[in-house]
């Protein structure tokens, strides 16, 4: 073997390791916070979309926000509700739906509506409802108070009524002519015992709507309930007012043009009418007559 065999031979080894300079070990290091910087770019990302479709999958399971007070009457009707705050508490379980009698069905093509009944909780103590005589002064003032709050319905006193102590007023607009019944006690004791008390007195499954004055007064609109015949609706609204004295108003669906004298009865009317097929005012219209009455002298 010459010199020349014996170089060529000691070069046949393995190549030495590779060495690692410092802007070798700065351009990997770049390289890896590029990538980490990127995979949680496209985690936010994806994170978001997850939020997007959940919250999309939760809004069309979320249940109906309709109160169960109010009646069904479809994906078309508007309801213009009052502000007033409803009392927290929990609201009462249904325990069936509202089924018109055989006996007097609601008129024909009118649906019947679908609303769910609850036990309805007398007041603990009855105080003196009824004993407040409306003058014939009070009564020309109570028919001014509701045309004023409510210019856009015309307003008529109704003829003579059943109920001791109370008057009515017919309510017209372009859906039919429903009344309103108004009539007044005293109470002893706060408006908020006497509220709290009435809370559950008209049936209502969802808790009343309620509204306090600085003063003391505590006024509450309870929910549509319905009664017979002919599927008739009714809707209250207490003041309690800071003086001690109580005003109850009653709106329903028929007016007078649904009732006559009773043939058998003196002085009482007959139902005979099927009246309109919703209650003449909204809950807004309905809500105004609350404080204008709280501030009547």
């Amino acid at each position: 073997m010459n010199i020349e065999d014996e170089l060529r031979g000691a070069l046949d080894v393995s190549a030495p390791p590779p060495t690692t300079t410092l802007d070798q070990v700065l351009k990997r290091g770049r390289r890896r916070v590029f990538a980490q910087r990127a995979g949680a770019v496209l985690g936010v990302f994806a994170v978001v979309a997850g939020i997007g479709i959940g919250a999309t999958t939760l809004n069309h399971a979320a249940p109906d926000p309709t109160p169960a007070d109010q009646p069904d009457h479809g994906p078309a009707t508007v309801e213009h509700a009052t502000g007033w705050p409803r009392v927290e508490t929990p609201p009462q379980i249904p325990y069936g739906t509202w089924s018109p009698a055989t006996s007097a069905p609601p008129p024909a093509g009118r649906a019947v509506l679908q609303i769910p009944l609850c036990n309805t909780k007398e007041p603990l103590e009855v105080w003196g409802l009824g004993t407040e005589v409306l003058s014939a002064k009070t009564v020309d003032g109570l028919i001014d108070l509701v045309r004023r709050e409510l210019p856009e319905v015309t307003v008529s006193n109704a003829p003579g009524n059943s109920i001791k102590d109370a008057i009515e007023f017919d309510l017209t607009d372009s859906g039919g002519t429903g009344s309103l019944s108004i009539s007044a006690g005293r109470f002893p004791g706060t408006p908020q015992w006497h509220a709290n008390d009435n809370l559950w007195s008209t049936g209502d499954c969802e808790p009343a709507r309620r509204l306090s004055l600085a003063d003391g007064t505590v006024m509450q609109l309870h929910g549509v309930r319905p009664f017979e015949p002919f599927q008739s609706l009714k809707q209250v609204l207490e003041v309690y007012r800071k003086d001690g004295l109580y005003v109850r108003l009653e709106l329903r669906n028929f007016g007078s043009p649904d009732v006559r004298p009773d043939p058998d009865k003196p002085g009482v009317l007959q139902r005979v009418g099927a009246g309109r097929a919703t209650l003449p005012l909204s809950e807004e219209q309905f809500s105004r007559l609350g404080p204008a009455i709280a501030e009547v002298g």
